[in-house]
């Protein structure tokens, strides 16, 4: 089976690049999120290749609600097995980052050039190169005539890359799909189960401005930020020497990401502001990591009584860290599948990153991160490319993994 798998994925080989390249000339920028022609065209192509297709849309209430200025979309296509089996759900997301100054960029990021065994494109692995991986090794499988039992479903979600809450957030929360397990766009040189959790925080100074030739009469809200700043450096080198047992996960850490203070030079600034990223190991609660920082905000105002320090959380981005066990039957077969295609094992790691696996997570759909691509491919940065050989492997590898999870029955025994 392993090679006529082998055999009909390289006999796709034009048809999957053909694909990811169909893609990349759809720009789905996020912001702002256009989804109309994307969605269009899956729902075709998909429906073409042997899928049952749903596009879902956003509530029109829900996106006024979040204030976003155009339409919310999500494909939910199921290629259906015989029934009995266990249901596998491959989620890529149909947003990218913006492609930035065009000028920058080799190849005009929107064309799915070709060159030197890659291709090139805003997209190209984060993540339009997962999702056709995702796509092809579903249509693989059905072409094999290999049977099985369990559905494999391809959930293509928006807003991933501004947090995905009508992505994967809402169609896990409002229950519109289903499986035993998912596989979240990740890299093919690894397999990730575990994900950091995500707590941001707005930090305010308040003090008195005054024009700096009668400094004494104001308080510096920067000179007071300074301290709090410190403090902060401190608490990363306490979180430093408490790591996570899980490979690759390293230690919280702490950012301070943006910072506004003053309104002149010679004015003593009345009010200084920060904002701070934490990226929460499992070992770690975000309760935990706030209740740190107000403590150390709090001994700081008892040492300096002209300290007034507010302390925010920011709402949009606060997750949990996500985990799914080592000894995963998912990790288990992924395992199996990628031996039986490159006759070797991958390491299964954390990391410090988030992703929309833990929708799928906190709706009691355990989850792992592994896809075509890796960190070299310039996500996010100019001249984006996913490399050919790289994405038909892990084709292959996929194919075989529903193989072997979907493919026989599930005996319930009294």
């Amino acid at each position: 089976m392993k090679v006529l798998i082998e055999k009909i994925v390289d006999s796709m080989g034009d048809e999957i690049v053909s694909l990811l390249q169909k893609l990349i000339q759809i720009p789905s920028e996020n912001p702002p999120g256009n989804y109309e022609e994307i969605c269009d065209f899956l729902e075709k192509e998909l429906g073409s290749l042997g899928f049952e297709v749903q596009v879902l849309s956003v509530p029109e209430e829900v996106t006024r609600k979040a204030k976003l200025p155009t339409a919310r979309k999500n494909v939910i296509a199921v290629m259906k097995g015989d029934g009995g089996g266990k249901n596998l759900i491959f989620n890529s997301h149909i947003d990218t980052v913006p492609a930035g100054d065009l000028h920058q960029w080799k190849y005009p990021p929107f064309s799915g050039t070709i060159s030197n065994g890659k291709v090139y494109g805003r997209g190209a692995t984060d993540s339009k190169g997962r999702l056709s991986a995702y796509i092809m090794a579903a249509v693989a499988l059905k072409r094999s005539g290999i049977p099985f039992c369990g559905d494999i479903i391809i959930a293509a979600t928006c807003d991933e890359e501004t947090g995905g809450v009508l992505g994967a957030g809402y169609v896990t929360n409002q229950h519109l799909v289903s499986g035993d397990m998912v596989v979240v766009e990740g890299y093919s040189n690894q397999i990730v189960r575990a994900m950091a959790g995500v707590l941001q925080l707005r930090i305010i100074s308040k003090g008195r401005p005054a024009h700096t030739a009668f400094k004494w009469k104001g308080i510096n809200a920067v000179e007071k930020m300074a301290k709090v700043i410190q403090g902060l450096t401190i608490l990363q080198e306490q979180l430093e020497n408490e790591p996570s047992e899980i490979d690759g996960m390293k230690y919280t850490t702490v950012n301070v990401g943006v910072i506004h203070g003053g309104t002149k030079v010679n004015v003593v600034p009345g009010s200084c502001e920060i904002e701070v990223d934490y990226r929460v190991i499992p070992e770690h609660s975000l309760d935990d990591i706030y209740n740190r920082v107000s403590t150390m905000i709090e001994k700081l105002q008892l040492d300096d009584p002209e300290m007034n320090i507010q302390l925010e959380r920011l709402p949009d981005f606060q997750t949990n860290p996500t985990v799914t066990e080592a000894s995963s039957p998912l990790i288990e077969e992924l395992q199996l599948a990628i031996k039986e295609v490159t006759g070797k094992t991958l390491p299964v790691v954390g990391m410090l990153g988030q992703s929309d696996t833990r929708w799928f997570i906190q709706n009691g759909i355990p989850g792992i991160n592994f896809g075509p691509g890796t960190n070299d491919n310039n996500l996010h940065g100019y001249d984006e490319f996913m490399d050919i050989a790289d994405l038909i492997q892990t084709t292959k590898i996929i194919t075989v993994l529903v193989k072997n999870f979907c493919g026989t029955k599930q005996f319930v025994t009294e």
